[in-house]
């Protein structure tokens, strides 16, 4: 019962941080000008920008920390929802297994491993 109830609320911190990065189709500022953000496939928080309406992108592989997100409170909750569910779905059965104290079992893509 103790696993479960710290599995629920380290979930609710991951998605909360999550929420806090750029996602795909972010409304981000770059030098100046607002761009919408595609994964640029090439590595964690690489990005290709994309002015609105446009097909291919005006800028390849920038980085997150370059980029500024324009944050909403509807973006926020859909964001911070979705990683929430992926967690459920994804991972919950997994970690309620695992000993009270030990991280949750998905960080990152970068960062799995099984206990």
């Amino acid at each position: 019962m103790m696993r479960k109830i710290e599995v629920k609320i380290r979930q609710i911190i991951w998605a909360f941080k999550q929420s806090l990065n750029p996602t795909t189709y972010d409304l981000v500022i770059y030098k100046g000008k607002k761009y919408f953000i595609k994964s640029s496939l090439t590595g964690e928080n690489i990005w290709n920008l994309f002015e609105k309406g446009e097909k291919e992108p005006t800028h390849y592989r920038v980085k997150g920390n370059d980029l500024k997100l324009i944050q909403s409170y509807k973006r926020f909750i859909t964001v911070f929802k979705n990683d929430l569910l992926f967690q459920k779905q994804c991972w919950e059965s997994i970690d309620y297994d695992n000993p009270i104290g030990t991280r949750l079992s998905y960080n990152n893509s970068e960062d799995i491993y099984y206990n």
